[in-house]
C-alpha cells in the first residue's frame, strides 16, 4: 500500500514557500496560452521578458534570488495567480514529492498547507500527479 492510498489533505496556505525555492517553473503550451489569455501579457512579451530555454525547455526566468519572477514579496503574493502554470497548480502533488514517503515528509516542513484543508482522494493526486 502507498502512503497516500487513503487521501492527503492539502489547503495552499499563500505561505509562498514553495515559490521562493531554487529551481524551474516549466511553462507547457497550455500554460503559455492561459498566461496570454489571463495576465494581460502578450506573447512576445512573456517570451522577451519574462521566458528562457533550459536544456530544450521553456520555464520562467531566473530572478537571481531563488524566487519565481512573479512572487511578489511586498503583498507576498503570486502577480499571476489566476494564470500561474500547471506546475503550480499541482503544486504538491509532483512525482518528485509522491515516489516516496521520505521526500513527502521533507516537503510537509516547508509547507503548511499540507494536513490540512480538503481531502484530496487517491484518484485526484493520481491525476493531479500524471499532469505534468
Amino acid at each position: 500500500m502507498g502512503f497516500y492510498d487513503g487521501g492527503i489533505r492539502f489547503e495552499c496556505k499563500k505561505c509562498g514557500n514553495c515559490c521562493n525555492v531554487q529551481g524551474y517553473v516549466f511553462i507547457f503550451p497550455q500554460d503559455l496560452d492561459r498566461l496570454v489569455e489571463k495576465s494581460g501579457f502578450t506573447k512576445e512579451e512573456l517570451e522577451r521578458t519574462y521566458l528562457s530555454s533550459v536544456d530544450g525547455y521553456v520555464v520562467f526566468r531566473d530572478r537571481g534570488d531563488g524566487a519565481c519572477i512573479f512572487w511578489d514579496p511586498i503583498v507576498k503574493g503570486c502577480k499571476i495567480y489566476e494564470a500561474r502554470p500547471t506546475q503550480c497548480r499541482t503544486y504538491p502533488f509532483w512525482k518528485t514529492l509522491l515516489y516516496k514517503k521520505s521526500k513527502w515528509d521533507e516537503e510537509t516542513k516547508t509547507c503548511p498547507g499540507i494536513g490540512s484543508g480538503r481531502l484530496y482522494t487517491f484518484e485526484e493526486i493520481e491525476e493531479l500527479k500524471n499532469k505534468l
